[in-house]
């Protein structure tokens, strides 16, 4: 129970913080929502996740595990059906330029949206999950 009320937690931070620097996730404005979309977020990551990586087993064997964040991707596309207020969108990235080099302006669609997302929750919740477990 401890374990996944700290998952919980973690998740709906990971959230919070993810929504503050990438603006292809918007999150719930109050604080009781964002926690809920965390409990949401949690409860299908434990539920339903091991599920879509058995149906993806196959996928990861031939490919030696490297499409095994496409789980991730279906447990936020999942979270965010169930879920409306956690809603990922595509968006339009600014140019960038620094020391000579320029990125210019990219269109980021729905799919790369939520792989971006996905990607960036996972490596959020994993980070704080070390910090928290070290301690």
């Amino acid at each position: 129970m401890k374990s996944f009320l700290r998952a919980c937690l973690l998740n709906g931070f990971s959230l919070f913080v993810v929504a503050g620097f990438y603006p292809g996730l918007i999150i719930p404005a109050s604080l009781f929502e964002l926690l809920w979309a965390g409990l949401i977020f949690t409860l299908i990551n434990y539920l339903v996740k091991p599920i879509i990586k058995l149906l993806l087993l196959p996928v990861n064997l031939i490919t030696l595990g490297l499409f095994g964040w496409i789980a991730n991707v279906f447990v936020l596309i999942i979270t965010s059906k169930v879920y409306p207020q956690l809603t990922i969108v595509s968006f339009i990235s600014p140019q960038i330029s620094w020391a000579g080099f320029v990125i210019p302006e990219l269109h980021i669609s729905l799919l790369p949206s939520f792989v971006l997302a996905s990607f960036f929750i996972s490596l959020v919740y994993n980070l704080f999950n070390q910090l928290l477990t070290e301690s």
